[in-house]
């Protein structure tokens, strides 16, 4: 059974693809561009659809945006899946897997987010997010749907704003900013290095029993931002500086995935130094 990842010139598609390269996995990579497997534009109206797409495969969907106005967002994040869903259940895919976000969610109230909770997104970003889910839940509900797989994926390592900020200002020499409470504390996040995002997925690309499963995608132990900026200067941008700044208006302390439900099908990493050790995985990620 062929698993193909679309996207794969992209952070989170790229360090799949790496990381399954290392891995001796077999998976296919699709791009816009020379160096992936498969070459193509994102036209459903192309001739070369038909390589995306081999019969009882499992499509990784990593093509999505962050930025853009509401018509670009829908566009690349809702539009485009909802094409994709419908081109691989007349091609015979056996499973798709569709990155979301936990944007989905909202601010919370400081609790884990656990999948059934209610989805308020707060930004354009999470809102396209939820609609693509629920373009996904209703295209399942159709008797010849291939099985989806919805991961809420938290903070993945080497990929976050943290940072993009953490290198833009190292490569400036100038110091970033840390955001912190009156209390002296500092915003907490789930947070996933990414070798260990690709063995979570590498384990649900079987094709599931359930037509639909959603799953919150990080390691079990949410970590403060003030580890996880140590963690960055110790393995990754020598010499990284920060000052503390007030955290602005609007910021939760604290946005947490709960992982029980992924700890049902997947054996999850733990370490009582997590941050260190998922910074170790981006300074292998670039090497790679």
């Amino acid at each position: 059974m062929a698993t193909i990842v679309l996207g794969a010139q992209g952070k989170l598609g790229g360090s799949l693809i790496r990381h399954a390269r290392r891995a001796q996995a077999g998976w296919v990579s699709q791009g816009r561009s020379a160096g992936a497997d498969i070459v193509w534009s994102g036209d459903f109206d192309a001739a070369e659809t038909g390589l995306i797409a081999a019969k009882d495969s499992t499509v990784i969907n990593m093509i999505g945006s962050a930025n853009g106005d509401t018509a670009a967002l829908t566009a690349i994040n809702v539009t485009f899946v909802e094409s994709l869903l419908k081109h691989c259940a007349s091609a015979g895919v056996a499973h798709v897997i569709l990155a979301s976000s936990v944007a989905v969610y909202g601010a919370g109230d400081g609790a884990d987010f656990e999948e059934s909770a209610a989805l308020s997104p707060l930004t354009p970003y999470g809102i396209s997010k939820a609609r693509m889910e629920d373009v996904a839940r209703g295209l399942t509900d159709t008797a010849d749907c291939p099985a989806v797989t919805i991961l809420r994926i938290g903070n993945v390592a080497g990929a976050d704003a943290l940072t993009r900020i953490a290198a833009t200002h190292h490569g400036k020499g100038s110091p970033m900013t840390l955001h912190r409470y009156p209390d002296g504390s500092v915003p907490v996040r789930s947070y996933i290095g990414p070798a260990d995002l690709f063995d979570v997925i590498r384990t649900l690309v079987p094709r599931p029993a359930e037509p639909l499963r959603i799953l919150n995608i990080a390691a079990p132990t949410p970590v403060p931002l003030d580890r996880v900026l140590v963690a960055y200067r110790d393995h990754v941008f020598p010499d990284l500086k920060w000052d503390d700044a007030p955290t602005p208006t609007g910021v939760p302390p604290r946005v947490v995935l709960s992982t029980d439900a992924l700890q049902r099908v997947v054996s999850l990493p733990w370490d009582a130094d997590y941050p260190a050790e998922m910074a170790g995985q981006v300074a292998q990620d670039h090497a790679l």
